[in-house]
């Protein structure tokens, strides 16, 4: 595999990313102490760039560059080869220099001196399962999300779940689908948010009811604590791979989650279509408080994304035939019936209809 012998020097005009130098010590003794849990020390930061760096890349077993930014140590950005001709990717960065972008530059350099000059034929990449800055990193650099494998590694003397990605030398280095980034929606008297870590118990009890157990079959009853921060947790990662906006349905005067909103079903095309699914805690209902909440986001979705909008087209609402508490929602947010698809929609006790019904942007 052709690993120059000596660390080239890669820049795009903005990050240059370079060999070790003996003034990046007290920025590596920095950057450590920002790292909670970590034993490394001074000597270790004064050892690690002194020769270990450039031991390491004379084995080949992590090509280790350091990254420079406005003058300055920034932090560093690996890749350590495996036997296979492929290679994973490390980074870290310094906490003065986050939120700048610095990292999604180091990783773009890194991969095209991987691919170009390596040769590598696959990049991967894994973090904690809760990483999100370098699940950020890895989604605006073009990495492709895998599996969440259970126990993957080991971290603080404990096995942690990990997300994978990886990358090909002829990948695009940009994000594949969008994040979504949730807008505070609001009316006179609802606020609508992501849930909160601290709302579990509200979720639990809202989502453990005999309507929920008969028309949502395969959620799990009675809905515990778990659940809820497993759902959290997914509802996270689903916005993150922009497949699911996911809000809170809050009271606006007392921040109480009443209930759940759900837009899913995205296509991306010229189409822009998209699906609704709520739920209510039983003592929100019969107020028309997702009527209103549907009616927002509706308002939100149909308008253009120049003027802070989604730019959607149709919105759906499918449901069971005879839930007629749903359908009486859809129906009073504007929606129309368009049909019935027989024994299509599995209860509790059986098969009933699936009736679906739509708003068009035109019909507003």
């Amino acid at each position: 595999m052709p690993i120059p012998a000596e660390h080239p020097v890669l820049t795009d005009g903005v990050v240059t990313l370079r060999a070790p130098r003996p003034d990046d010590i007290q920025g590596q003794i920095d950057r450590q102490a920002e790292q909670p849990g970590r034993r490394f020390g001074a000597e270790d930061a004064r050892r690690w760039i002194t020769y270990g760096i450039t031991e390491a890349w004379a084995k080949h077993e992590r090509l280790l560059f350091i990254i420079e930014y406005g003058g300055r140590y920034a932090g560093s950005v690996a890749l350590e080869p495996d036997t296979d001709g492929n290679a994973r990717v490390h980074y870290s960065l310094s906490r003065w220099a986050q939120g700048a972008g610095v990292s999604s530059r180091s990783v773009r350099l890194l991969l095209e001196f991987g691919f170009t000059t390596c040769g590598f034929h696959v990049i991967h990449w894994w973090a904690r399962v809760g990483n999100w800055p370098s699940r950020r990193v890895a989604w605006a650099t073009g990495f492709r999300f895998g599996e969440t494998i259970p126990a993957l590694a080991e971290e603080g003397g404990e096995r942690v779940d990990a997300w994978t990605a990886w990358i090909g030398p002829k990948d695009a280095r940009e994000p594949r689908r969008p994040w979504f980034e949730h807008p505070v929606l609001e009316t006179p008297r609802l606020t609508l948010r992501t849930w909160r870590e601290d709302e579990v118990a509200r979720i639990t009890t809202a989502r453990t009811n005999q309507a929920t157990a008969h028309f949502l079959p395969f959620i799990p009853q009675p809905f515990t604590a778990e659940d809820a921060r497993f759902w959290l947790k997914d509802m996270a990662e689903q916005a993150a791979t922009g497949r699911r906006f996911n809000w809170c349905v809050a009271d606006a005067e007392t921040g109480q989650g009443l209930g759940n909103l759900t837009l899913f079903g995205i296509h991306y095309d010229s189409v822009r279509d998209g699906e609704l699914g709520y739920w209510l805690h039983p003592d929100a209902q019969g107020r028309g408080v997702m009527t209103e909440a549907i009616e927002r986001v509706a308002e939100w979705y149909f308008t253009p994304e120049n003027d802070g909008g989604f730019g959607g087209r149709r919105l759906f609402i499918r449901t069971a035939a005879s839930n007629t508490a749903a359908r009486r929602t859809a129906e009073k947010a504007g929606f129309q019936l368009t049909g019935t698809e027989r024994e299509a929609f599995p209860l509790s006790t059986h098969l009933d209809g699936k009736v679906t019904y739509d708003l068009l942007a035109t019909d507003r």
